[in-house]
């Protein structure tokens, strides 16, 4: 049933090369719901298995467990080309590509996509996100202009280090995007109070924020935001909230 030439690409791919999926799952393929491959010579779909006839170059090709898998950061670039972005933040936090190491593979899939679409991709790949409310946020900050920030920049709070997961560093202002699935619990919400403590102690003003705040009242945090922050790095730009929400969708490009 599989080609022996076939190459593994997409989700299959990253979790056979280390990725351990977003989201909960007793085994991590349980996460991938069709396994897609590629081969230069034929195609093939059926139940679960989808295979391409493609020609991504040789040189973003290796071997994985005795299968042939593309370089993660092509499969990458596919997902984020299709805007399955909470796979594509999973990968850069866990460290398996980077927004530098994507942008030397734009050339993998530049013969099936448009330039303007890979550039779009990579401009996302780049805000450093390490998940989907990162990202939106990203998008939103990237757009009316707010500059000096440093996404996911690891700081020192006495004994502790903390990854912030907006940090601007002039201002010693972080803004935490908390979601219920860590934050939530008992264990999660005494954490970030230790957390916030500390790094009050060390000069760091945290704003916390959520998801829902964030896509609901997108001007609202940003206007918030921008009261702590030095003039240089305020916005530039203003946007209807309505365009902010399309913005954060990446509905409309900024």
């Amino acid at each position: 049933m599989w080609h022996q030439n076939a190459v593994l690409i997409g989700k299959a791919a990253l979790v056979m090369q280390g990725l351990k999926p977003p989201g909960e799952h007793l085994h991590d393929f349980d996460a991938v719901k069709d396994i897609e491959a590629y081969s230069r010579t034929r195609s093939i779909e059926r139940e679960e298995i989808r295979v391409y006839r493609w020609r991504v170059p040789r040189r973003y090709v290796t071997q994985r467990h005795g299968m042939w898998v593309v370089e993660p950061e092509v499969s990458v670039l596919l997902l984020a080309i299709r805007g399955d972005w909470a796979w594509v933040c999973e990968a850069l936090r866990q460290g398996l590509v980077s927004p530098e190491s994507c942008r030397d593979a734009r050339s993998s899939l530049s013969w099936r996509f448009s330039r303007q679409r890979i550039a779009s991709a990579l401009a996302d790949i780049n805000l450093r996100s390490w998940s989907v409310p990162e990202l939106e946020f990203g998008r939103l900050l990237r757009a009316v202009g707010i500059t000096g920030v440093k996404p996911n920049h690891a700081v020192r709070a006495g004994d502790r280090r903390y990854i912030l997961d907006k940090a601007f560093e002039a201002e010693r202002v972080a803004l935490e995007i908390d979601g219920r699935m860590i934050h939530g619990t008992a264990e999660g919400y005494e954490n970030t109070m230790m957390r916030s403590a500390n790094l009050d102690r060390s000069g760091w003003k945290v704003l916390h924020t959520t998801p829902t705040m964030i896509r609901q009242h997108p001007q609202f945090v940003l206007d918030w935001l921008t009261s702590h922050l030095h003039r240089r790095h305020r916005p530039r730009v203003t946007f209807p909230e309505h365009i902010l929400r399309q913005i954060m969708a990446g509905v409309v490009p900024a």
